[in-house]
């Protein structure tokens, strides 16, 4: 499996450097939405990682997907969304890592 990564230059340079090659380049919010979908097709991608910024910007179809979506997991990388995180950890492996 594969890490996808989905967000403005910025954002995916850093991964781009640590040799994740599946990165897409966001334009506009329609455009992230898009690519968003395409990498969910993608049976070689496990792990999605985007940007809050365009998370908070989804269709409610598209969110309701990726906060339910276990295979490829989708990862909001962003200090204000670590709570998603954290359940969507516990509900794939069925415990509480931080305890509470």
């Amino acid at each position: 499996m594969e890490f996808g990564v989905i967000g403005d230059d910025q954002f995916i340079l850093g991964f781009k450097l640590l040799g994740i090659n599946k990165t897409r380049k966001i334009i506009n919010d329609q455009d992230f939405e898009d690519k968003l979908i395409e990498m969910f097709r993608d049976k070689e991608i496990g792990i999605i990682i985007i940007q809050p910024e365009y998370y908070k910007k989804l269709s409610t179809k598209t969110k309701l997907r990726v906060d339910t979506s276990v295979v490829p997991t989708v990862i909001v990388l962003g200090e204000k969304l670590s709570d998603l995180l954290r359940d969507k950890i516990r509900h794939v492996i069925g415990v509480d890592l931080w305890g509470n």
